[in-house]
């Protein structure tokens, strides 16, 4: 037998996880139960933009089998979100609400059903607002603005040019301008978002969740509980793929870790597939304009590409994106003038 050249090179990688779910003894952040466990669910908007006038959980506190419920009054108003440049998202809406889908409040309860009696039982006042759902609507005058730190709705934009354009484009044999534009897109994986948090008397907090990013959860829930993130763990149980939907940490698990620590027992919490979408990230619907000018023999001179992204209610992973937009356009193509001008747009989405 030919001894082989190589052991890598043109060789099958192992899977390590393969036995364990070929033979169903996989275990995803659902299975996983806990003695004395509680089952979480979370109340969102109903409307894409309301001014949030009065929340009132009584009735919902006295039903049997209820164990908490928070809201923002109860956690606070720390800001978060997936970059530091752009952290506009508190746990729970405060003021108004921006999306249909914006967490109001969360319930802890005996079993699930109880769980979503108590949300029904919320009572929610709402004034609603004007909202906008295109980046046209977005962008006009006198549009209602979703963030006070982003007039305009414009939460990020990036102005880049390598070369000079202008004088590229004089020197072309052809010039072309086309339009582009591209569907927004969610993730469809098989396993929805699911965790259960658990705090000890120790003041430690393990959260098993169903996560791409374990160690930039445990940041987030550290920065928005209180917790030393010492006193934070973070366990990926099998993951059900996620596509990049799951490469933030999102309200359901930090929902969960403040019902763990309000009620001293373990909190499941998992979202339909209906929240699953509604919390999505998605990627971003674009609109290009790319002007590419080129030489009789095919040479390309020069490229100048306007770029607005339809960003939804918050910036989420947004500010990367308007940037790699621009940064990525030249792929394998020399290249040597190239203008990109990249708008992310707020919406109520």
């Amino acid at each position: 037998m030919k001894k082989k050249q190589f052991e890598v090179i043109n060789s099958r990688a192992p899977r390590v996880d393969a036995a364990i779910k070929a033979t169903g003894q996989a275990q995803y952040a659902d299975d996983l139960h806990r003695s004395g466990q509680l089952y979480g669910a979370i109340l969102q908007s109903p409307l894409a933009h309301a001014r949030i006038l009065n929340i009132d959980t009584s009735r919902a506190l006295r039903l049997p089998g209820v164990k908490a419920i928070i809201t923002a009054e109860d956690v606070g108003l720390t800001r978060y979100g997936v970059s530091p440049a752009r952290y506009d998202e508190t746990l729970f809406a405060h003021d108004r609400v921006r999306y249909v889908g914006d967490e109001i409040a969360a319930v802890a309860a005996v079993d699930l059903a109880t769980a979503h009696e108590a949300l029904n039982l919320i009572k929610v006042e709402y004034e609603e607002l004007p909202m906008v759902l295109t980046i046209d609507e977005a962008t006009a005058e006198g549009a209602p603005q979703l963030h006070d730190d982003y007039p305009g709705n414009i939460s990020a934009e990036v102005h880049q040019e390598f070369g000079d354009v202008a004088t590229a484009f004089k020197e072309c044999d052809f010039i072309h301008t086309h339009r582009l534009v591209n569907k927004r897109q969610d993730g469809g994986f098989i396993e929805p978002h699911a965790c259960i948090a658990e705090y000890d008397h120790a003041g430690r907090l393990t959260l098993y969740t169903s996560t791409q990013v374990s160690h930039y959860v445990q940041r987030t829930v550290a920065m928005v509980t209180g917790i030393p993130i010492g006193r934070v763990r973070v366990v990926r149980p099998c993951v059900g793929s996620g596509f990049g939907s799951k490469c933030e940490a999102n309200p359901l698990e930090r929902s969960a870790c403040f019902l763990a620590i309000m009620t001293g027992r373990p909190v499941k919490v998992i979202y339909s597939r209906e929240q699953v979408f509604l919390h999505s990230r998605a990627r971003h619907q674009f609109f290009h304009e790319m002007t590419t000018g080129f030489k009789k023999d095919g040479t390309i001179m020069a490229l100048a590409h306007t770029c607005r992204l339809d960003g939804g209610a918050y910036t989420s992973f947004g500010i990367a994106t308007v940037y790699y937009a621009g940064s990525l356009l030249g792929a394998p193509y020399r290249l040597p003038n190239m203008k990109y001008d990249g708008l992310r747009v707020c919406t109520n989405k």
